[in-house]
């Protein structure tokens, strides 16, 4: 189904499973009331289905487009589940059957979304015949990649159970504050789909952020005074950062690729902060994740 709705040039579709949409432009523009209106298409990814739609500037256009890209090839490659679900190791069935997506083969389409991510160059398809042969590339090495994705996650789940229990386990008073930033730390980080919203190249780095999570409650007990000052610290700045995605990207509009950089500058601060014998990617501050943040506000 199309709708035209006053955008530059080009006719909006939903609900495509193949790409249907021939040579996708990567801009568009007409003359609107004396005006030369730009505008930038874009697959869009739509869950069950893509859509082409027309975006005001070339950032969310790429955002968009590599999420609907990836999607249609989720779409195409025949799902790897059942293999991958016969070849995961005990313990990684063990581990894979107490995750928050609520079935096992969810968490795998998931892991898979993941892998096509880690297989999609940064050079995006824009005609039939490049998307055919990005399929057959994806396709040839999908389930390699998704054994890759599946052991980083077991790691993933196997560190949240034990943080969970952690969690159940403790009923001191003079800790809940800590117990509490902890709970929501974790929830942003492991929840149903967050394989694929983590994308591959940051997946890496989630098990030492658990780790980070893990030495920090060994040290509570003796440290509650530092810990204090230091979630204090990351509230402030995490509250610096949702005002900012706010202010951007509202009602659910794609954050900006350098917000979504601070987003992860502040995990890194928390280990920086909580467990620092674990080392960060690189060097982290209260003063670089602030001037990240006029950075990407001033984009």
């Amino acid at each position: 189904s199309s709708s035209g709705n006053g955008d530059p040039g080009i006719k909006e579709i939903t609900g495509a499973t193949a790409w249907t949409f021939g040579t996708v432009p990567k801009e568009v523009s007409r003359i609107v009331g004396g005006h030369r209106v730009t505008g930038y298409p874009a697959l869009v990814d739509e869950q069950n289905a893509v859509g082409l739609r027309v975006f005001p500037n070339p950032a969310e256009q790429s955002a968009a487009m590599r999420a609907g890209v990836i999607r249609l090839l989720a779409l195409r490659v025949p799902s790897p589940a059942r293999y991958v679900l016969e070849h995961l190791s005990n313990t990684e069935k063990l581990t894979f059957t107490q995750n928050p997506h609520g079935s096992v083969s969810a968490l795998i389409e998931d892991c898979s979304i993941a892998a096509i991510d880690k297989l999609t160059p940064e050079q995006l398809p824009w005609s039939p015949e490049e998307f055919d042969a990005l399929y057959e590339a994806v396709r040839a090495e999908l389930i390699d990649t998704v054994f890759t994705v599946t052991a980083t996650v077991e790691k993933i789940l196997a560190s949240a159970r034990r943080i969970e229990k952690r969690l159940k386990g403790s009923t001191s008073l003079a800790l809940i504050t800590a117990l509490n930033d902890v709970r929501s730390q974790l929830e942003q980080l492991v929840f149903p789909g967050f394989v694929a919203t983590t994308g591959y190249a940051q997946l890496a780095h989630l098990p030492r952020y658990l780790a980070g999570i893990e030495r920090r409650l060994e040290k509570l007990e003796s440290n509650v005074q530092r810990d204090g000052l230091s979630t204090a610290i990351v509230q402030r700045l995490e509250d610096e950062y949702d005002d900012a995605v706010a202010s951007v990207a509202p009602h659910g509009r794609p954050v900006p690729p350098g917000l979504g950089r601070v987003r992860w500058m502040l995990e890194e601060l928390r280990v920086s902060l909580f467990a620092q014998e674990l080392g960060t990617a690189y060097s982290v501050s209260e003063k670089r994740i602030r001037a990240a943040l006029g950075e990407a506000l001033a984009a």
